[in-house]
């Protein structure tokens, strides 16, 4: 729900400028030819995985849309290795790798945000504990002065448990925390299960009826809500990040979300319809223990299930066909909204890393479901319909962006200190593209011409015009604090105005060295136009729509020496409620196409005729 800050009017006053008279009439402009380019990071491996170097730009070949383009930026970055790190207990050490070390970025689109998303409504307490204790690890020996990481939990909602920081000890703090926090993944073995047990119950009762499936696709639609809260999460934190600079990535950590919910039940359901359950002898010892100690129908002098003869009468004179099941299961699934996922990832420069936490610990394992239960969810064609289905969506999100998905593994320090050669060493391939701003979606290939090697990368693009650009930039210095200034435009709050509706009229003066900015001498005036944009952010975190406003700049040509060694200042008057507030601003000069970014915090209605004024440290 967004909030109501700016639900009144956005008030524009200009006041104090030195540039004389206004005029409403805006000036025209001639077309500015904006210089894109669209980047492409490659990571290149051996057969065996080994890290190639010493490729050249005439090695790589780039596809848009199937078609070659010119590669017109090419750099090879070879930065520090992970240094070593102990392995988990009981596993051996990973070889040590030699240290190389650079200084750190020199520009915020130069570096990586790196964010941890643990997703405790797919985890099991015990898988997460191993998996956060060797991600802490790993922090602490890999992160560096300048770098910035990010934890958040998904729970029943997405929080942020600790800002973008270069601090291993905060971020160490930070996942004591997470690891203290409810985790869901015994929940949804216990439904399972509950849900196996019924359907179980319901095939002594009356075979393969027609609502033998009730209690499957019941589960099955409880995991597909979950699925879909954890892609809402997954979404939104792209969202956040779209407008951060450089490049991103996510590390997700989960037990594994389903991509085809309840997948392993219709299996399941499957085998028994079949016959598969029954000529394992699986179905007749459930039926046996179970149902006819429970004195259900069907049990006692006429034969049934403790003989085995009334399975076999029951499972083939019923209603609901064995290939019925496979079709069901496909039903849920969200093979679509994961491929969208990445592409949302892929338009923003996110990339995902995804760690499975459960490693080599087998699904159908978990929980006690009961002996004929436990025994179908060892089947063989069950067990790899469920570890399938788990490490899908996984394996997706990793390829489809350009990323890795670590699996099958209990000692996770060497695949995260691979991850982290992924940070450092990687070809940029960048290339212009021949259309701008229409906000299409399109794929990309990368071809090495050598043979033998493999590649990774993210497998499209989206050219999102430049409002669109500026809005998420403008979101990002919000949210994240990430400001960027090249105009030199200094931010100042004004005293505060009570209003009969409770709210408070916040004038925010933006001053702009008016040398900083871009003019055409046109008609005996020199001419310019900025646009700002500012949106707002309440205490619990709803921001405003962000406002936007074009400012027209006119400097006769006998004042322009003078008005150089000046500023240009411009108010605009924010309708904001009582208590702390986070504004952020866009100025961008549309002459010269660079655009500086701003937040600061401010504390509204604490004292009358007052706004304090905190830094935000940038």
């Amino acid at each position: 729900m967004r909030s109501p800050i700016l639900a009144a009017a956005l008030l524009a006053t200009l006041c104090g400028s030195p540039l004389g008279a206004q005029t409403s009439t805006e000036p025209s402009f001639g077309e500015v030819v904006e210089v894109t380019v669209v980047n492409v990071d490659v990571y290149v491996t051996d057969k065996d995985g080994n890290r190639v170097t010493g490729l050249k730009k005439e090695d790589f070949v780039v596809l848009e849309d199937g078609k070659p383009v010119q590669i017109s930026n090419f750099e090879a970055v070879q930065g520090r290795s992970a240094p070593a790190v102990a392995a988990a207990p009981g596993v051996p050490a990973a070889p040590a790798v030699p240290e190389r070390t650079v200084p750190p970025p020199a520009s915020p689109e130069a570096g990586l945000s790196l964010v941890v998303f643990v997703d405790n409504l797919h985890l099991r307490p015990d898988n997460r504990t191993r998996a956060l204790e060797q991600i802490r690890k790993f922090l602490a020996a890999n992160v560096r002065a300048g770098d910035r990481v990010m934890l958040v939990s998904h729970d029943l909602g997405l929080r942020t448990r600790q800002a973008f920081t270069d601090d291993p000890a905060a971020l160490d703090s930070a996942l004591k925390e997470i690891e203290g926090l409810p985790a869901f993944g015994v929940q949804a073995a216990t439904s399972r299960n509950e849900a196996m047990r019924t359907m179980l119950t319901l095939y002594g009762l009356e075979g393969c009826d027609s609502d033998i499936v009730d209690p499957i696709e019941a589960y099955a639609q409880q995991m597909r809500n979950e699925s879909l809260q954890t892609v809402g999460a997954l979404t939104l934190m792209v969202n956040s990040l779209s407008g951060v600079p450089g490049r991103k990535a996510v590390l997700y950590v989960s037990d594994g979300v389903p991509v085809t919910p309840g997948e392993e039940l219709f299996q399941a359901l499957f085998e028994l319809c079949s016959g598969g359950a029954e000529r394992a002898g699986i179905a007749v010892g459930y039926l046996s223990e179970k149902i006819g100690a429970a004195n259900l129908p069907g049990d006692g002098d006429s034969g049934g299930s403790s003989s085995g003869a009334g399975v076999s009468e029951t499972a083939t004179g019923g209603g609901y066909s064995a290939s019925q099941a496979l079709l069901d299961a496909q039903s849920y699934s969200l093979v679509s909204q994961f491929a969208e996922l990445a592409a949302h990832a892929n338009a923003h420069r996110v990339t995902f890393y995804t760690l499975q936490a459960s490693g080599l610990t087998a699904h159908g394992s978990a929980g006690d479901g009961g002996l004929g239960a436990e025994r179908i969810l060892q089947l063989m064609t069950v067990r790899q319909a469920e570890t399938a289905n788990h490490q899908g969506s996984l394996t997706a999100m990793a390829a489809d962006t350009g990323g890795r998905a670590i699996l099958d593994v209990n000692d996770f320090l060497p695949e995260l200190a691979r991850m982290q050669e992924d940070f450092s060493n990687y070809y940029s391939l960048g290339y212009n593209p021949s259309r701008l701003g229409q906000g299409k979606q399109h794929r990309l290939a990368v071809k090495v011409k050598r043979p033998g090697l493999r590649v990774r990368y993210r497998h499209s693009y989206r050219d999102k015009p430049l409002m669109e650009r500026m809005v998420d930039r403008t979101l990002a210095s919000l949210l994240h604090g990430l400001d960027d200034n090249p105009l030199e435009v200094a931010v100042n709050i004004g005293d505060q105005i009570p209003g009969e509706d409770g709210k408070f009229a916040v004038p925010v003066q933006l001053k702009i060295p008016i040398f900083k900015l871009a003019l055409l001498n046109r008609e005996g005036t020199y001419q310019g136009k900025l646009r700002l944009l500012v949106v707002t952010q309440d205490a619990k975190g709803a921001n405003s729509p962000v406002r936007q406003v074009e400012v027209p700049l006119n400097i006769p040509r006998k004042e322009v020496l003078n008005a150089m060694g000046q500023h240009y200042l411009y108010t605009l008057t924010l309708k904001m409620p009582p208590g702390g507030q986070r504004v952020a601003v866009a100025v961008h000069d549309q002459v010269s196409a660079y655009t500086s970014y701003l937040s600061r915090d401010v504390t509204v209605g604490e004292t009358a005729g007052q706004v304090v004024v905190k830094s935000n440290g940038r």
